[in-house]
Order: structure tokens, then sequence, then C-alpha cells
């Protein structure tokens, strides 16, 4: 999971491409969202996944901002349970469950990585 959320970051589209279940519809590098810019990852559970299992799960949340928010302190989350499948080694993205938005808390360190408290940086 963590690897998938640093390509979106990178924008390394690649790899996203080849770490996911083909599907009827083709991804190229057209199907992203480049105006997307990903400020950070909180991982809530997982299950199974370990080195010996052939599948898991990842409960996470994404936050992001659309380019014309930038410098603003709005944000959006992706919140979703990820179900992944050890394919020759690797694991592929199978699909994605959406859930409700995660409430953040004033005092949380922010999802950004600023080491700030959350109400002192986009909580603000």
């Amino acid at each position: 999971m963590r690897s998938r959320f640093t390509a979106f970051k990178l924008r390394r589209h690649d790899y996203l491409i080849n770490t996911i279940q083909a599907r009827k519809v083709s991804l190229t590098e057209e199907s992203f969202d480049t105006r997307i810019n990903w400020l950070g990852l909180k991982v809530i559970t997982s299950k199974k996944g370990l080195q010996n299992d052939e599948n898991g799960t990842v409960e996470f949340v994404a936050f992001f901002q659309e380019a014309e928010e930038e410098n603003s302190k709005r944000f959006h989350q992706l919140h979703e349970e990820s179900s992944f499948k050890k394919m020759k080694g690797h694991w592929i993205y199978i699909d994605g469950k959406p859930l409700k938005d995660i409430k953040l808390e004033r005092n949380d360190q922010c999802f950004c990585n600023s080491d700030k408290k959350f109400k002192k940086c986009h909580g603000g």
C-alpha cells in the first residue's frame, strides 16, 4: 500500500499500472489526474498480507489537494479498504471499497508529516 501511495505522489504511473489487476479497461499514463497533490497516508489496519500470505487487505486514508488548492488548508480524503493478491511474488491491487471520511482530532500530528499538530497545520 505504501509503495502505491508513493507512486501516486511521485507520479510513477508505470508502477501503478504494473501493480493493478488486469481489467477490461486498460490504464495508460493519461488515466491519472496530474492535478492531484498527495499530502499523506495513514494506514488504519491491515489483515494478512505477510510474506507467506496470498492475499491481504489494507484500510487506509490518503490525504490530497487539487492543484488549485495547493496554497490553502483545504484538503480531501480517500478512505478505502483495498484488497491485494500476491501474483508471481508481487502484490497486486485487486479493488477497493470506499469508506466514510475519518474525523481528525485537533491535537493529532498532521497527516502531511510536518511535525505540527493538525490544528496548527491543515486543521487551522
